[in-house]
């Protein structure tokens, strides 16, 4: 919070939703309360993530949304910055941009920081910077429907005009992953899409974090504190970030069937993708090789037959080789590709400083 409203601005206003917490969120809103700037939304039962966001959204009144959870943290200029990048793409429905990523101690087991710079590279099919086309834009989403993600779609690095709203049948926010779903219902009918290399944000990932949970045996406790269910039929255990993505393109399949043509959720790839998230699991020990046994079992004939046509195609001996490589003392650069290790920070808000450091020798600048 002190990060927004220690902005140097005041054409905007924060929208808190606190979602029944019983820490000291409510003391903590409370320190703010005199700044005309904040809005308050107090529940007095938690609600899964989807309706609290739609709540928050429901609450605001800009022209552009954005959405940060509370381990995240905007950087100083953050508004002069995204302001500029407004105008020079004369007001797009919406804007993506980049940022850092900052692992607290505690992801993946470690006992220490990590950091990221930047929080992701687009892939070839989108530039660094400027307009991005409608067919472009369908076939980035196309990707998505292959599980492979070409940019982050985090409501985090993003800015949504608020016409666009009215635009989308069924809202911006849908269950499971309401960012994932708005920002690619939006890619398919936007009529002006910008995305931009700079990076005004912190993307954070803490103990509290779903993002937290991927790699072990708490992803049921993650689901359970978002208020979310990924079961579906013919799902199969192991990422549910993959099992949420596959229903929500069920859901953007029922929603927009015009803009995505005959574009199919790809099975052979989401098998692939779960198959690879056991041998994780097995490789850091929340796996025994007793239960990858059972989960093998659960292919059909026709999830058999793909996953070895799709590993004969794919893995020659050096990749091979680079996908047993894992490191289970210290797994964080193997499961989040571009991760460095920050020993010398503790927080989010101690990373922000030190993003605003002299350069050190061997670090990227901020």
């Amino acid at each position: 919070m002190r990060s927004v409203l220690e902005q140097d601005c005041d054409d905007f206003e924060l929208v808190v939703s606190n979602n029944a917490s019983a820490d000291a969120t409510p003391e903590i809103i409370a320190s703010f309360a005199s700044d005309p700037r904040l809005k308050v939304i107090t529940l007095d039962e938690p609600v899964a993530v989807t309706d609290n966001w739609n709540r928050a959204l429901g609450a605001a009144s800009g022209d552009y949304v954005t959405l940060i959870g509370d381990d995240d943290l905007l950087l100083p200029g953050y508004f002069e910055r995204v302001f500029g990048l407004l105008d020079e793409y004369e007001q797009p429905d919406s804007l993506i941009f980049n940022g850092y990523a900052y692992a607290f101690p505690g992801f993946a087991g470690a006992q220490h920081s990590h950091f990221a710079d930047p929080f992701y590279a687009p892939q070839p099919i989108l530039p660094a910077d400027g307009l991005v086309d409608r067919a472009t834009r369908k076939r980035v989403v196309a990707e998505m429907f292959c599980f492979r993600f070409p940019v982050h779609l985090n409501m985090q690095t993003s800015l949504v005009a608020r016409r666009m709203f009215e635009r989308l049948p069924r809202g911006l926010f849908r269950p499971p992953f309401p960012d994932f779903y708005g920002l690619n219902a939006i890619m398919l009918v936007a009529d002006r899409w910008a995305i931009s290399s700079a990076k005004p944000v912190v993307v954070g990932v803490s103990p509290k974090s779903f993002g937290r949970t991927l790699y072990g045996r708490e992803q049921g406790d993650g689901l359970r504190y978002l208020g979310i269910s990924t079961a579906f039929d013919g799902q199969l255990p192991g990422s549910e970030v993959m099992n949420g993505t596959y229903l929500t393109l069920v859901e953007l399949q029922r929603d927009f069937p015009a803009a995505l043509g005959a574009t199919k959720i790809d099975r052979d790839e989401y098998v692939m993708a779960q198959a690879f998230t056991w041998y994780v699991h097995r490789r850091l020990g929340s796996l025994t090789t007793r239960e990858v046994a059972a989960r093998l079992r659960l292919l059909s004939a026709r999830d058999w037959a793909g996953l070895v046509r799709m590993s004969a195609s794919r893995l020659s001996p050096a990749k091979l080789e680079r996908a047993l490589r894992i490191n289970r003392a210290e797994p964080v650069g193997d499961l989040w590709p571009g991760m460095q290790a920050l020993p010398e920070v503790s927080d989010i808000v101690q990373f922000a400083r030190w993003l605003d450091a002299p350069p050190r020798a061997g670090t990227p600048a901020g």
